[in-house]
């Protein structure tokens, strides 16, 4: 006999709890990074934690431990996942080694945008989840056929996956320190003429400017050491 709900208010309330157990998507390693790359990205990494997960995924926080070892092993699939989509976003591009270095860089840049607060994971967390190697796996091939020293390949991926995020961090943390503190643009006490030069220099570029700038002569010391 099928049950039908009555207009009780509690047997309604049952009812719906029972029906969303059934219609509950089953809960996975990946569904539970997912949930919680999605709370970082609205409520920022301080303010993940286990309770809140299992909150938003309609489970008690017990239950999480069946997928995840401890915090640590979850922050470790989160950043998982933000590999993965530097992966996908980097895809197989055309070029030669420099082209394709800048495609990294803007596969790196594409993320930030979509993941700002868990930028911090990409240098806090290793890079051996399996997203992060199947990208170091397709970089390394950057320097296929144009030389037998790893060490450039492993220079490369390295020096540009750091500048990248060290860059796009020290951004995002200077536009918040101005919106919360607009006196941070004020002028410099007496004695740090070198620093207001310095600042004026940088406000003559924008900020994609800068980090193309940047960038470059960062590729060209690579080339200039291993390949001339």
């Amino acid at each position: 006999m099928q049950f039908e709900p009555t207009s009780s208010p509690r047997v309604v309330e049952a009812y719906t709890r029972a029906m969303k157990v059934v219609e509950r998507e089953p809960l996975t390693r990946s569904r539970v990074a997912s949930a919680a790359l999605s709370l970082i990205d609205e409520n920022g990494l301080d303010a993940l934690s286990m309770r809140k997960l299992g909150a938003s995924l309609g489970v008690e926080a017990m239950s999480l431990y069946n997928h995840v070892a401890n915090k640590d092993d979850l922050l470790n699939a989160v950043t998982d996942l933000v590999y993965a989509e530097i992966f996908t976003s980097y895809g197989k591009p055309a070029g030669d080694w420099r082209g394709k270095a800048r495609h990294l860089a803007a596969s790196y840049v594409h993320a930030a945008e979509a993941h700002p607060e868990s930028l911090p994971l990409l240098i806090d967390r290793p890079g051996d989840t399996p997203g992060g190697l199947q990208l170091m796996d397709r970089v390394a091939s950057i320097f296929d056929g144009v030389t037998d020293d790893l060490r450039a390949p492993a220079l490369a991926f390295s020096a540009v996956s750091a500048y990248v995020v060290g860059t796009l961090i020290q951004e995002r943390s200077d536009a918040q320190a101005q919106n919360e503190d607009p006196s941070t643009a004020a002028e410099l006490p007496d004695g740090f003429e070198a620093v207001a030069r310095f600042r004026a220099a940088l406000r003559t570029m924008s900020v994609a400017e800068r980090f193309d700038e940047g960038l470059e002569a960062m590729l060209d010391g690579i080339e200039a050491r291993y390949f001339s």
